[in-house]
């Protein structure tokens, strides 16, 4: 398995593909994504109206041979413009300022963190948290982070989250008339279910 670090755009369009129940966030400081093996993988159709930049496009005698990539676009035989994946997609993240106010102005937070993969065997079942972990040491070589903070439903065991070196911080519970942070600039609706907060302490 391998991280890579993906533009806006892209995360975009695989949030899209792989994790309709969880929409992209409108902004990011970095995403990634997790890709297990080495074969070419045709993900989707890209239409050109969605603003795509031309360092995607390839030329449209590229062969397979010419992809050197591990995310790349290329023409079908149709003439269509499809990104492609050397491994499938088995995770993404994005990391962004945080959601909540902080003074700390070295807090980040994982704003989205999305698995499409049933592991079979304890080796893959550790796949989840070394995506976050190569994550966070990617982001750190370029930003000056002093902690990371996630949230999850309350349901969910975020046992991947304490592996990848977090800690559960706090339960957090909605009442009737709060509406979140949903009434800030550019925020979307906020869910309201209630949730735990996880905070990697960054030494």
């Amino acid at each position: 398995m391998k991280t890579i670090s993906v533009t806006f755009p892209l995360a975009k369009i695989f949030y899209g593909e792989n994790h309709r129940t969880n929409k992209p966030p409108v902004g990011h400081k970095r995403s990634y994504v997790a890709l297990l093996g080495d074969e070419w993988n045709y993900l989707t159709h890209v239409d050109y109206y969605e603003n795509i930049p031309d360092s995607w496009n390839q030329p449209k005698d590229t062969s397979w041979d010419d992809l050197d990539q591990d995310i790349t676009t290329a023409f079908d035989e149709c003439g269509d413009l499809c990104v492609y994946t050397r491994g499938q997609i088995v995770g993404i993240c994005t990391i962004g300022r945080p959601v909540a106010r902080w003074k700390d102005p070295g807090v980040y937070e994982f704003t989205r963190i999305c698995f499409d993969f049933e592991p079979k065997t304890n080796k893959e079942r550790k796949y989840y948290s070394k995506f976050i972990r190569e994550a966070m040491t990617d982001f750190q070589q370029d930003n000056e982070v002093s902690k990371f903070v996630t949230y999850i439903h309350d349901y969910q065991s975020g046992r991947y989250l304490e592996y990848a070196g977090f800690g559960k911080d706090k339960h957090i519970q909605y009442g009737v008339n709060n509406k979140g942070w949903s009434t800030r600039d550019n925020r979307a609706p906020s869910d309201l279910s209630s949730k735990y907060r996880f905070i990697k302490e960054v030494a």
